[in-house]
């Protein structure tokens, strides 16, 4: 702020400079919505002729970086949710041998099989 209380023209806020995000720390990546956020940011930037010429290249590698990062995210995400449901299948697939102990014990045994009726014709 100057002196007469009002803010210097060339102060930036926050997740307004390329290459940032509020609430991230320099040189880490942004999360995914971050990124979202940041790319979505440029690329109205660029429809509303916001951006001047010496700063155009450097917001067009800023998108390109955001989509590659997100789309890596995307994968991460992909592969992660495809192991657990992997592992919620083999889970819950019947052993072999379970199937075979089961079946062993529903089947009557010779002991519970009734006798025949040799008396009964019908």
């Amino acid at each position: 702020m100057s002196e007469e209380g009002t803010v210097a023209s060339d102060a930036t806020e926050p997740g307004t400079e390329p290459g940032t995000e509020p609430g991230t720390e320099p040189g880490t990546e942004p999360g995914y919505e971050a990124a979202i956020a940041e790319l979505e940011r440029i690329v109205t930037d660029l429809q509303n002729d916001e951006v001047g010429v010496d700063e155009l290249a450097a917001r067009v590698a800023r998108g390109a970086r955001l989509v590659e990062l997100c789309r890596e995210r995307l994968r991460r995400a992909e592969l992660a949710v495809d192991e657990v449901v992997e592992a919620l299948r083999t889970a819950s697939e019947p052993d072999p041998a379970d199937e075979e102990a089961v079946a062993a014990s529903i089947r009557p045994s010779a002991d519970d099989r009734p006798e025949p009726d040799d008396d009964v014709l019908f």
